[in-house]
Formats: structure tokens, C-alpha cells, sequence
């Protein structure tokens, strides 16, 4: 078993290791996780970096210790989630819960959105309520599902009002029967389903300035031999501005990284007239320091000129006098 000295300094090389950089300045960074299979992480991560707009890092996890962790860091402005498992999403429900409700950005992408893997995720930070998936599609028929627009925010304002983007199925809530279930709540449906009319894009936003998009919609796999495999569907340029707006609204609009980075600018500013404030002490020191050499010395060089005065009476002096 572990020590504690051990497992704090495991935090602090993984720290290191996952966000270099971190400790010596604040700098934004979007943090994705996926799991075991980054290769889809880092196809978003690209995205990210290839988009103007978007000035800052981007980093990606699959260990679920370090994406906890970046839930505590100033730096992390928004965090993203592509699980395809709920294991890939175990203990993973109070961290994310926190930095939402405290003023951060999330966006979950597939299993997240599904209450049965993501437990409170899929209420308290994506309003999907998702207890049921659809994966049904006729013999033959391409595996898309078609986004039609509930209505114009500043996420899809600049997309068709319908386009199809490839998936394997997606999650929603539903009744028994199997049919879509609304679920009242201060959320936001950006597209929902064309077949069903069940939300495949939903916002909401926490008290405190915390943002989450919901992507139930996104349900793509890794083999590149089949229709719904994700690199079909990050080369959709439909999929690439929804995806980069969608970021852009949650990191940009949430205070999490804000209220940090404005704190900061306030301790740095009264860290700066400290340092100021040592260095005019420290030369006001030195001042008086050569002050009390400069007399010192003085007081030195006087008594040796009485001394010297002393031997030429005493010794140089008084036989001439005696004589």
C-alpha cells in the first residue's frame, strides 16, 4: 500500500506531466477525456487547434485521476467527454458535478448524456435525462441521423436549418413504449431528431456560471471499415462548426477560468507592491546601512588621529620639551 507522501507526489508528476506549464503560469486549456481510445480525443483536439477562434491549449487524458484533477486547476477552462462505456465514466460524477455548478465548461459527447452509464452527469450537468437509446435504422439504409433546428442561438445560428451527421444511434428519454419523453427544465434544445424529435444537442447553463452542451446524437465507433466510423464524422464540416461553436460558447461564456484568471491579476497586483514595497525597504536598509559604515568609519578615522596625536606628544614630542 501507497504512502501518502507517495501518492502526493504521484498527483504532482502527473500534474507535471499531463499540463507542463501549469505551475509557473495560468494559461486557458481545454482538457478532453476518452478513455481507453484517445485516437477520437485527439481527432476533437485537432479541431480545436485548427479553428482561429480558438487561442487556447488543448490536452488529452484518459485516466480518470487526471481529469479529476483538472477540475481543481485554475488553468482548465472547459472540459470534454467522449466515453463509449460507463466504466470510462466511474468516479468521475462528483468532480465534473462540482467544477459545473462552480462556474466551469463541459461538453459531453455519447455516454455521458445517458443517465444508466453517467448517473448524475446526465441530470445535473447535461439535461438529456436519457434512460433509453435508438438505434434502428431500415436494411440498407445509411446509419445518419438528421439534426433539425428547435431554434437560433449563437451555437448553430450560422448552420442549415437540417443537415444529417453519421451515428450509430443515440440516447433520449423516453416512456415505457419506447416514445420521447419531455422533460420540463431551464435547458436549451439546439437540434433534435428528425425522425423522433428527441433533443441530439442541448445547453444549459448552472447559477453560478457553469456551461454544458450535450451531444446524445454523438454515437460513432473506431473501426474505419464502417459508416458511423469518427473519422467520417470530424471531416463533416457541419459537425467541425457545430463542434468548435459549441466550444467557443461553453469556455468563453462560463466564470470559471475567468474568475480565476481576474483573481490572479489582483494577487499579482498586490504581489507586485509588496515586492516594491521589499525593495524600497531593502534600499532604504542599505541606505542607512552605508550611513552607519560611513560614520562608523569616520568615528574610526577620528580616534586615530587623536591616537596619533597622542604618541607625537607623548612619545615624539616630550623629550624635546623635557630638554
Amino acid at each position: 500500500m501507497r504512502t501518502d507522501l507517495e501518492i502526493g507526489m504521484a498527483g504532482v508528476i502527473l500534474l507535471l506531466v499531463a499540463f507542463p506549464g501549469c505551475c509557473l503560469e495560468v494559461k486557458p486549456t481545454i482538457v478532453i477525456y476518452t478513455g481507453a481510445d484517445t485516437v477520437f480525443a485527439k481527432m476533437l483536439a485537432n479541431l480545436t487547434r485548427q479553428d482561429s477562434r480558438i487561442e487556447s491549449d488543448t490536452r488529452v487524458v484518459n485516466s480518470p485521476d487526471l481529469l479529476a484533477l483538472a477540475t481543481s486547476l485554475p488553468s482548465t477552462e472547459c472540459i470534454i467527454i467522449y466515453a463509449s462505456n460507463k466504466n470510462e465514466l466511474e468516479g468521475l460524477s462528483s468532480a465534473l458535478t462540482r467544477f459545473y455548478q462552480g462556474g466551469g465548461a463541459v461538453i459531453g459527447l455519447r455516454e455521458a448524456c445517458y443517465q444508466p452509464s453517467a448517473g448524475d452527469l446526465a441530470t445535473l450537468v447535461f439535461p438529456t435525462y436519457a434512460n433509453a437509446s435508438r438505434q434502428q435504422y431500415a436494411s440498407g439504409q445509411k446509419r445518419v441521423r438528421n439534426y433539425t433546428k428547435a431554434q437560433s442561438t449563437q451555437i448553430n445560428s450560422d448552420l442549415p436549418d437540417e443537415f444529417p451527421l453519421v451515428s450509430a444511434g443515440f440516447y433520449f428519454c423516453a416512456y415505457a413504449d419506447g416514445t420521447y419523453a419531455e422533460v420540463p427544465g431551464n435547458y436549451t434544445v439546439l437540434f433534435t431528431d428528425g425522425e423522433t424529435g428527441a433533443p441530439i444537442v442541448l445547453t444549459q447553463e448552472s447559477p453560478k456560471g457553469g456551461r454544458s452542451v450535450a451531444f446524445p446524437g454523438v454515437w460513432v465507433i473506431s473501426s474505419p471499415r464502417v459508416d458511423v466510423y469518427y473519422g467520417r464524422l470530424v471531416e463533416d464540416a457541419n459537425f467541425t462548426r457545430l463542434f468548435s461553436n459549441a466550444l467557443l460558447w461553453a469556455a468563453k461564456g462560463s466564470t470559471h477560468y475567468s474568475q480565476v484568471t481576474q483573481d490572479l491579476d489582483t494577487k499579482l497586483e498586490i504581489a507586485r507592491s509588496k515586492q516594491q514595497k521589499l525593495i524600497e525597504q531593502a534600499e532604504e536598509a542599505r541606505r542607512r546601512e552605508n550611513t552607519r559604515r560611513i560614520i562608523f568609519l569616520l568615528v574610526v578615522w577620528a580616534a586615530g588621529l587623536i591616537a596619533c596625536a597622542v604618541i607625537v606628544k607623548k612619545i615624539v614630542l616630550a623629550p624635546f620639551e623635557t630638554s
